[in-house]
């Protein structure tokens, strides 16, 4: 795919991973659907957004769980351009619990609010805009691609219950909607990073387990989220890369 003059949706846009892929997609001349829930980081990040590129970037302040947000916004988009071409989904929370704990003697469950919020928005939501996005590449005709940001917790991860069961359906559906979607010329593709240097795991986790999970990473460092944007354009642009998640982990292996 040629990026110059394509509409591309970003969910989680103002995050890490998604604004580095948001600077990188407006460097070629991409038109962008900046979609996130952070009002917060929405309004910071629109001060480092070049002059010149303004008038290609349209800023969504919505939940992705709620899928009237997501219709209303897919909706919107498309009428700025009459087509959505890509649609990266790369919106995700992280509550790390286990499943059963132990804490000053007391027996402690998962608890059943992040189970719902975390499948709400790094599954619920990635079926929501896929959804409203595939009906209008297929209403007018556009062969676009859909890429599912996924992570290496997929195969499994202690601590991650909802985030690793989120991530593993995630992968299992970019195979699906590779299969299906084939027929109407719209490649499906997923990336999965590895350990990212983003508020995610900054605030998830402390300097001695990310002290920890760095120097289980063969090249001893976090990515950054530049590292990953690249990737993430890499797969919009190879027309062969289809049905396959690809893992970008620094050799980490879970």
């Amino acid at each position: 795919m040629n990026l110059t003059g394509k509409y591309i949706i970003v969910t989680g846009g103002a995050g890490g991973i998604g604004f580095a892929t948001v600077k990188m997609l407006l460097e070629s001349g991409s038109i962008i659907g900046l979609v996130d829930k952070d009002k917060k980081k929405l309004n910071e990040i629109k001060k480092f957004i070049k002059n010149d590129q303004k008038d290609r970037v349209f800023f969504y302040e919505i939940d992705i769980g709620h899928f009237e947000q997501v219709e209303e916004t897919v909706n919107d988009f498309f009428n700025k351009g009459q087509s959505i071409d890509a649609l990266i989904n790369n919106a995700a929370i992280l509550r790390d619990s286990p499943l059963i704990s132990i804490f000053q003697g007391q027996l402690k469950k998962y608890p059943l609010e992040n189970w719902n919020e975390t499948l709400s928005s790094n599954l619920n939501g990635y079926f929501y805009f896929t959804r409203e996005v595939v009906e209008k590449m297929v209403s007018s005709r556009t062969k676009g691609v859909i890429l599912n940001v996924s992570s290496i917790s997929a195969s499994g991860n202690s601590g991650q219950t909802g985030y690793a069961a989120a991530k593993a359906a995630v992968n299992s559906l970019t195979v699906t909607w590779a299969q299906e979607l084939s027929l109407f010329g719209i490649r499906v593709a997923g990336l999965a990073p590895g350990m990212t240097d983003t508020d995610m795991p900054r605030k998830s986790m402390n300097d001695d387990m990310i002290k920890n999970w760095t120097m289980k990473t063969p090249l001893r460092r976090m990515a950054s989220p530049e590292e990953i944007a690249q990737a993430i354009v890499f797969v919009l642009k190879n027309d062969f890369f289809c049905g396959r998640t690809l893992e970008l982990d620094g050799g980490l292996r879970m």
